[in-house]
């Protein structure tokens, strides 16, 4: 075997071992299983960021994230990705995705830490990147834009994809409110109301998730959209947005 079959062979086998980690649900299983992965090749990036995600203080985690994505925009620049012809298409080149989602990673650790501008900016890179937008950065760009009472914004954020999904109207109902446009508040509540049924008696206590129905949801990851798990991920997402409208929920009560 020589060295390039090695490297292969190495590189198979890290992705290997970072699948098993996905799937362990042991935390330090997991770590242990992404930490070797990542001895067997020091590249994949992916389990670096596995690894960075399970860091429980927020600044470090913030710092390794940075330190990832700088270090994997050099490799791909050297590579010539970011030419004329790549930009817009990232997601679309297999080398490219896993400095996007190290970006994204980047982008909501800023998001906890609520530096929200420098946020804004991540995601603005990551959508000229990707103008498909196939991390979902438009769901959180206008919850930002909003945050900011940069309305023009998140509504050119709502046109330019024209998106009835909730994870774009729940942002939007608020940022209308917040705009004090309360006749277009309205009729995007309504529009939500149609879309995620559970979504708005959650929000008002009308409807509550069991301690067991959370761990489910959290532990699955996934949604359909209508669904409860759609209506729990909306309002989680969207928890710092909330906390900027104290009435809000107190204006949704008088309209369903």
């Amino acid at each position: 075997m020589d060295f390039e079959d090695e490297e292969f062979v190495k590189r198979e086998q890290s992705d290997d071992l970072l699948f098993e980690a996905y799937e362990e649900p042991i935390k330090i299983k997991a770590i242990k299983l992404a930490k070797q992965a990542l001895e067997l090749n020091p590249n994949n990036i992916d389990a670096e960021n596995f690894i960075t995600k399970h860091e429980t203080n927020t600044i470090k985690r913030l710092k390794k994230y940075e330190e990832t994505l700088n270090k994997e925009k050099n490799n791909l620049e050297k590579e010539n990705f970011f030419n004329e012809e790549n930009i817009g298409m990232f997601w679309g080149l297999i080398e490219t995705r896993p400095y996007m989602r190290t970006k994204h990673s980047y982008m909501l650790t800023l998001m906890e830490l609520g530096r929200y501008k420098e946020a804004i900016k991540q995601g603005e890179e990551l959508l000229e990147l990707c103008e498909s937008d196939n991390l979902g950065i438009r769901y959180l760009m206008i919850g930002l834009y909003t945050v900011l009472e940069k309305f023009e914004k998140a509504e050119e954020i709502y046109n330019k994809y024209s998106e009835i999904s909730t994870f774009m109207l729940f942002p939007l109902s608020i940022m209308y409110y917040k705009e004090g446009n309360y006749r277009k508040c309205k009729k995007v509540i309504k529009e939500i109301q149609e879309s995620n049924e559970h979504l708005l008696n959650y929000l008002t206590g009308r409807k509550k998730f069991t301690k067991s129905k959370v761990e489910d949801i959290e532990m699955n990851g996934t949604y359909s959209w209508g669904l409860e798990a759609e209506a729990y991920f909306v309002v989680k997402d969207n928890k710092y947005l909330l906390e900027t409208v104290p009435a809000f929920i107190e204006f949704i009560e008088s309209e369903i």
